[in-house]
Parts: structure tokens; C-alpha cells; sequence
């Protein structure tokens, strides 16, 4: 009895901070862009410190015009042809990308500023 009360305190203690990594409030790079802290919203990757506090809670939100893309996601999502996508060739100094949802965003290359989304093209 006390080694399987020995074990089970062991396992609380392995898995327990990471649990709470892993649920419904937990940070998934490939489902959210950013996290609320109380009722602010932070666009990017929460520090460990963050997430582990009790008003964290991860989401992610529509991309909007005049935002900037965070340096994580410039290099996640992948540079669209605009030729066969039919669109009109890019400003110098931006490119199209590709969203998680299927959404096509005209971003500067330079700062990741979003000049135009154009939805689920």
C-alpha cells in the first residue's frame, strides 16, 4: 500500500504541471495565435511564467489589417503563389502567406505588417 501511495504522489508530481499545459486553457502553437491574461489580449507565444498563471487562457483570433504578424508565424505559414492563385502581383517588399485557416495575407516582409486578407480564398 504505501508503494502504490508512493507512486501515485510520484506521478502527481511528474505529471501534474504539465496537465495543466495540455487542457482546454493550454498553449498549442498550431491552433492558437495568442493568449488572453484576464481579459487582455496578447497576440504570440505565451512565456512559461504566463501560462502557468490561474487568468491565462489560449485562443486565437482572425488576423486583422494594419496588425503585425509575430516573427513566429512568418516563418510558419507558407508563402502562396499569387500567379496560380490568380491574384495581383505583390508591392515590392510583401509577400502572400497562407493562414492556418485557408485565409491568404499580404504581409510585408520586413516588419510582417498585414496589408490585406483576403478570406478562405
Amino acid at each position: 500500500m504505501k508503494r502504490l501511495l508512493l507512486a501515485a504522489i510520484a506521478m502527481a508530481v511528474v505529471v501534474g504541471p504539465t496537465a495543466a499545459l495540455a487542457g482546454p486553457s493550454g498553449w498549442d502553437g498550431d491552433h492558437n495565435n495568442g493568449y488572453y491574461v484576464g481579459h487582455t489580449w496578447h497576440y504570440g507565444t505565451p512565456s512559461a511564467a504566463t501560462m502557468r498563471r490561474q487568468d491565462f487562457r489560449a485562443d486565437f483570433h482572425p488576423w486583422r489589417q494594419g496588425q503585425r504578424l509575430p516573427a513566429a508565424w512568418r516563418n510558419r505559414y507558407a508563402e502562396v503563389d499569387w500567379r496560380s492563385e490568380h491574384l495581383r502581383a505583390p508591392r515590392h517588399g510583401y509577400h502572400y502567406v497562407r493562414d492556418d485557416s485557408g485565409n491568404i495575407l499580404l504581409v510585408a516582409v520586413a516588419t510582417g505588417l498585414i496589408a490585406s486578407i483576403i478570406a478562405h480564398h
